[in-house]
């Protein structure tokens, strides 16, 4: 059964601020990199588990993934019907600054 994947406010801002920013120096760049990540995102439906365990939450029951795609962090938490993208980082901001 596939589960339905959600992005959350935040994720959604997140991914339009980088977007937006690197469009200022390649509009082409920013949509290629919009579309990777929201493929990768929708291909979680299928196959939720498929990354790793995102190790910079504290008490993570197991739920809580990401995945990396070029220079951005995609966290992601895996319900019991459905998967929430939760946020999008660069890889260069500290983890600890979520």
């Amino acid at each position: 059964m596939n589960k339905k994947v959600a992005w959350s406010k935040r994720a959604k801002a997140s991914l339009d601020y980088y977007c937006d920013r690197i469009a200022l120096e390649s509009p082409p760049s920013a949509k290629k990199v919009r579309k990777k990540i929201v493929t990768i995102a929708k291909s979680l439906s299928k196959n939720p588990n498929l990354y790793q365990v995102d190790e910079h939450y504290p008490d993570n029951p197991g739920n809580i993934r990401r995945f990396f795609q070029w220079s951005y962090r995609v966290v992601y938490q895996v319900r019991e019907e459905s998967v929430v993208i939760l946020n999008v980082y660069h890889t260069s901001q500290h983890p600890e600054t979520k």
